[in-house]
Formats: structure tokens, C-alpha cells, sequence
């Protein structure tokens, strides 16, 4: 396995907690507009107000499904590039990877994690992936 080809099967980990992260401000919003909706009691009147809300509350369960799947996708790929992951040494390296990936954190904020500069934090990180396209 190459260097290109590691980062290629860890760079979906970071992607689907971006994609998780957007669900769950979707339905964040969904429940906002459903819950700032008061139901109208009159008989007389359009029901386009009750509709609206049984839109939200559709959507809102769509998301949920959709976010379920995203979950159980994720948890599978960060599962099997774990196991991989178990195998590069030193487990500083291995730290930084999961710092990167499954941390979803940037190089700086790993960086700062670890207590080194952004420079040497990249360096290791370039390391890393070598060392994981190597045992994989």
C-alpha cells in the first residue's frame, strides 16, 4: 500500500463525521421549526399550519434514518482501519492518527494536543502514514 492509498482509505473517516455532524444540525433545525410551530385548535381555518409540521416531523425522521446509516457506515470503516491502525509503531505515531482521523481534529489542534509544533506534528503525521501504508 502506498502513502496516497493509506490516506485514501482513512480520508472517508473525517468525511463521515462531516456528514454526521450535518445531519444532526439538520434535524437540530427540523426540530426547531416543528417545535416553534403552536398547532391551530380552530375548526374553521387552513390546515396548511398542521401540515408544515407533519412535514418537519417526516423530514426530521428521514434525517434520523439517514443519520442511522451514516453511523453504522462509519463505525464499520473506523472499525476495520483500527485493526490496521493497531499495527504501526510507535504509539506516538499511532496517536496522531487517531488524533487526525478519528478525532476529526486538524494537524494544529493535534499539534496542540500532543504539546508540539504544527512543523514537527506534520512531519510525524507524514510518518505515520508511511509507517500504516507499510504494515497494511
Amino acid at each position: 500500500m502506498t502513502v496516497r492509498e493509506a490516506k485514501k482509505e482513512l480520508r472517508p473517516i473525517k468525511e463521515m463525521a462531516s456528514d454526521i455532524k450535518a445531519v444532526e444540525l439538520e434535524i437540530e433545525r427540523l426540530m426547531t421549526v416543528a417545535t416553534k410551530m403552536t398547532p391551530n385548535y380552530d375548526p374553521v381555518g387552513s390546515s396548511s399550519h398542521q401540515n408544515k409540521i407533519e412535514e418537519a416531523v417526516i423530514k426530521m425522521n428521514d434525517y434520523k434514518s439517514r443519520l442511522t446509516d451514516i453511523v453504522l457506515e462509519s463505525l464499520e470503516k473506523k472499525n476495520e482501519c483500527l485493526n490496521k491502525l493497531e499495527n504501526v509503531q510507535p504509539k506516538s505515531l499511532r496517536k496522531i492518527l487517531l488524533l487526525y482521523y478519528f478525532n476529526d481534529m486538524t494537524i494544529e489542534k493535534v499539534a496542540e494536543t500532543i504539546d508540539r509544533s504544527p512543523r514537527w506534528t506534520y512531519e510525524m503525521y507524514k510518518t505515520a502514514l508511511e509507517e500504516y501504508a507499510k504494515k497494511n
